[in-house]
């Protein structure tokens, strides 16, 4: 099995159909995927679905990638994967289907049918999950600044780095630093 060494010539190959090129890349740029993953949180989700999504956004970079442009394949599948992340996360965020995934069945029969019987959707469930909520908006009211919690604030709904930076009258990288901080101090307090 043939190893290349030159990215550019393997994204040409793998365009023009080799998927041998193509294993290659994909195979060769998962670690940098995962690199890349640890720096975002998703709504709902883990690192996993980062990656996952990191590895899609590769995948396009991949069938996308025009060697003719004079570009370094490496930073046009970075940025490929970091936007496909940031969609992902922005996606995850949005309160678009908050609808149907609160929804509770009055009906117990037709629940267990749907398989979400016993899964914390009972009336007390929502409850305790409010109260909880409740707590987590406390703890990040004593961990935060001012600043910081209007950052998570427009970061919770669904707003884009940019968008909280032009809203904040902040720089993007400000925005990216303020947000791994608050992980962090999530991260230590709990």
């Amino acid at each position: 099995m043939k190893e290349y060494k030159n990215n550019e010539y393997l994204a040409k190959l793998a365009a023009d159909g080799d998927t041998h090129a193509q294993e290659v890349l994909l195979r060769r740029f998962k670690g940098h995927v995962a690199v890349l993953a640890r720096s975002y949180f998703i709504l709902g989700g883990d690192r996993e679905d980062l990656v996952q999504e990191g590895m899609i956004g590769l995948y396009k970079a991949i069938k996308q990638f025009d060697p003719s442009k004079n570009a370094y394949f490496t930073g046009f599948a970075t940025v490929c994967i970091k936007n496909q992340m940031l969609d992902a996360i922005k996606n995850a965020s949005r309160k678009k289907h908050l609808p149907l995934n609160s929804y509770v069945s009055m009906d117990g029969e037709n629940a267990e049918i749907a398989g979400i019987a016993d899964h914390g959707q009972e009336p007390e469930g929502i409850i305790i999950g409010q109260e909880e909520m409740a707590d987590l908006l406390h703890l990040a009211e004593s961990l935060l600044s001012k600043m910081e919690f209007a950052i998570l604030s427009h970061y919770l709904e669904g707003m884009s780095y940019a968008e909280i930076a032009e809203t904040t009258g902040r720089t993007v990288k400000s925005v990216e630093n303020a947000l791994m901080r608050i992980r962090r101090k999530f991260a230590d307090a709990v």
